[in-house]
């Protein structure tokens, strides 16, 4: 009698606690999400002290594809007195490779900075291999859609054309801002050369190749894309999109359309060069950051002034977009050994200071927290946000299998 009453407490204790840890709708949050939970309530001087007896003299491990990561992280070690390495490889390898680690329980880093909505939402946030951090310090300065997944840093890839009149035997006569308003309306990238101002072999690089234009070329199917596309295609042909059969939508239909139109080019940055020291009219999509490694000046040279971007150009009036904005992801390993060390760089990260030390005042780079600087030449993500296309990870995640089938019938032709 007292095997069985004991027997039963023992029963009961336990459906108890296991009602406790299941009922009202509450899930098992692993140990780096409770480290997050309290690290968010934790000033950057609170984390680092923090952080400071987690990881002692060992070193805290990152994985970030940005060059400019390595000038914040040693700032970082040398304001902290943290060690920190970072690895640093393509975006195919840093998903391999943090993928098999994770899958395989194997601590590989504490904090990583990725980019491809896609590859994030797929591979990392929906198997639950990295967890979200939003710094205390920073978050008031962060908007809402940058939060969950956390942004860090946004680039652009923006149109830029050629704006003189060089023809590539007139050098000595031609001259810089002589091709103005180029492109007014993005069908003018699309259609054929019987459209008003049409512009053919827009350079633009392979998205099979290149995740992050495929992730552009997949939000032009969004609802909200679709719309601004056939608001554009009425301005630019006068007549309202019939719905062809062949398309899903109109985002395929410009997708086809610029494919066919379009060249490809194997880097943004010979492409910027390129399109610097063209004839009048040559026009690209590529990270507008790469107008930082144009040299010389002059017609038919690697001048930056002889580039013009139609978004800043246009403003307003540029009917459609301007080109294609995405972010930098800063998250939390779920199997960090050193998680509030890696909220301490993330905190960093997304503050002025950190910005600046990474990636600086350069055109072409923006932090989610508004109040860093940006390049005085440059506009505010605020004022990008509402002419370029964003990236949407969920959205890109739902609906790439589609678009990349759909793009593999029109690249190379």
């Amino acid at each position: 009698m007292r095997i069985l009453k004991k027997t039963l407490l023992v029963s009961a204790s336990y459906l108890m606690g296991l009602a406790m840890l299941t009922g009202c709708g509450q899930t098992n949050s692993s140990e780096t999400e409770k480290i997050i939970k309290e690290a968010e309530k934790m000033t950057y001087a609170e984390l680092v002290e923090r952080a400071k007896e987690e990881v002692g003299d060992n070193t805290v491990q990152t994985y970030g594809n940005s060059s400019q990561l390595e000038n914040a992280l040693i700032a970082f070690s040398e304001q902290t007195g943290i060690k920190v390495t970072n690895t640093k490889k393509g975006d195919a390898e840093t998903y391999s490779e943090l993928g098999e680690s994770f899958s395989g329980g194997r601590y590989v880093a504490d904090m990583v900075l990725l980019q491809d909505g896609n590859k994030l939402q797929n591979e990392m946030l929906s198997q639950g291999y990295i967890k979200n951090f939003i710094p205390k310090d920073q978050k008031a300065n962060i908007a809402a859609d940058d939060q969950n997944p956390l942004a860090a840093v946004y680039l652009n890839k923006v149109f830029m054309y050629n704006n003189t009149d060089f023809t590539g035997d007139n050098a000595e006569t031609a001259k810089v801002n002589a091709k103005t308003h180029y492109l007014t309306n993005v069908w003018q990238l699309a259609g054929t050369d019987k459209d008003p101002g049409h512009i053919a072999n827009t350079s633009f690089k392979t998205p099979s190749n290149e995740n992050v234009n495929m992730n552009f070329l997949v939000m032009l199917t969004s609802d909200e894309w679709v719309g601004k596309l056939t608001t554009a295609y009425k301005a630019y042909y006068g007549l309202d999109y019939a719905k062809e059969s062949k398309y899903q939508n109109i985002g395929y239909k410009w997708i086809a359309e610029f494919l066919t139109n379009s060249q490809a080019h194997d880097s943004d940055g010979t492409a910027c060069k390129n399109v610097a020291k063209g004839n009048g009219g040559t026009m690209a999509l590529v990270n507008l950051n790469k107008n930082k490694d144009l040299k010389d000046s002059g017609v038919g040279k690697e001048s930056k002034a002889n580039l013009t971007y139609p978004a800043m150009e246009e403003g307003d009036n540029l009917k459609g977009f301007g080109g294609f904005c995405y972010k930098m992801y800063a998250m939390v390993a779920d199997n960090a050994k050193y998680p509030y060390a890696a909220c301490a760089i993330i905190n960093y990260l997304l503050s002025a200071e950190g910005f600046g030390d990474a990636w600086g005042a350069k055109d072409g780079y923006y932090s989610a927290n508004t109040t860093a600087p940006i390049a005085s030449t440059d506009k505010p993500i605020s004022w990008w946000k509402e002419r370029l296309v964003i990236e949407d990870p969920a959205y890109v995640s739902a609906h790439y299998k589609d678009v990349f089938e759909f793009v593999q019938q029109y690249e190379g032709k």
